[in-house]
């Protein structure tokens, strides 16, 4: 049982890590402004995720 429990934490834990890692990246990247999203990056990335809708 603690098997199972010790791997299911470090699954959870690699999933917060590498989400938690790659917004520190894209935090980093866009301060030192080498990624400055424009209007267009994020109207695209949110017509793929279904958060925007063209007929609105």
């Amino acid at each position: 049982m603690k098997r199972i429990i010790g791997g299911f934490a470090f699954l959870l834990g690699l999933i917060i890590g590498l989400i938690g890692g790659a917004a520190l990246l894209a935090y980093a990247y866009q301060a030192a402004g080498l990624y400055p999203p424009d209007d267009a990056t994020i109207k695209f990335i949110a017509r793929e995720r279904g958060w925007l809708r063209d007929d609105v």
